[in-house]
C-alpha cells in the first residue's frame, strides 16, 4: 500500500507543477513562442519606414557576423530603415538595443531558444529571407546590434556603434 499512495502523491505532484498556476513568475501562461511586444529601449525606438532619414543593407552571415553595406554615420534623431537580409542557411536574428538589453535578450533566448520576434527592435531571419526594421535613434549613446539565438552571440554575432 505504500508504494501505491507515494504513486499517487508523484502523480498529484506532476500534475500540480505542469499547471499553469506555477508558470514562471511574472509571467502569465500563454504562448512564449511569437515575442510580439513593442519593446521599449534606452537607445530609441520602433519608427515608420516612411519617415526613415536612411536606409542600410544588413548581411547575416553563418559565419557569425553581420556585413553592413555603408559606414554606420548615424546621428541622435536619425531615422533608419535597415533592410536585413540572412545569406546563411540558418536561422539568425536581428536585435537592435543597449548591451544591457541585449544581455537580458541573451538570457531570455537561452530559456526559449525557438522564439520568433516581431517586436520592433528585434526580427527573426530565416535563409534567403530579408526583412526590414526601422528605428529612430533618439539620443548619443552606445548602441548594440545582435544575433541572440543561442550561441551565436557568444560566437561574435553582434557589433556596437556610437551615435553621434
Amino acid at each position: 500500500m505504500l508504494h501505491h499512495s507515494k504513486a499517487i502523491t508523484a502523480l498529484i505532484l506532476a500534475s500540480a507543477l505542469s499547471s499553469p498556476a506555477f508558470a514562471m513568475e511574472g509571467h502569465s501562461a500563454h504562448d512564449h513562442s511569437t515575442h510580439n511586444h513593442t519593446m521599449m529601449s534606452t537607445v530609441g525606438k520602433p519608427s515608420d519606414a516612411s519617415k526613415a532619414t536612411k536606409t542600410i543593407k544588413v548581411d547575416l552571415l553563418d559565419s557569425m557576423k553581420f556585413e553592413f553595406h555603408s559606414k554606420m554615420n548615424i546621428k541622435a534623431g536619425d531615422i533608419v530603415r535597415l533592410v536585413v537580409t540572412n545569406k546563411g542557411v540558418i536561422d539568425h536574428e536581428f536585435s537592435i538595443g543597449s548591451e544591457k538589453e541585449q544581455k537580458a535578450h541573451l538570457e531570455m533566448m537561452k530559456q526559449m531558444p525557438n522564439m520568433v520576434h516581431s517586436d520592433g527592435s528585434t526580427i527573426t531571419v530565416k535563409p534567403n529571407e530579408t526583412k526590414e526594421l526601422t528605428w529612430k535613434f533618439t539620443k548619443r549613446d552606445t548602441v548594440m546590434f545582435a544575433c541572440n539565438i543561442p550561441e551565436h552571440f557568444e560566437a561574435g554575432m553582434h557589433h556596437t556603434i556610437v551615435i553621434k
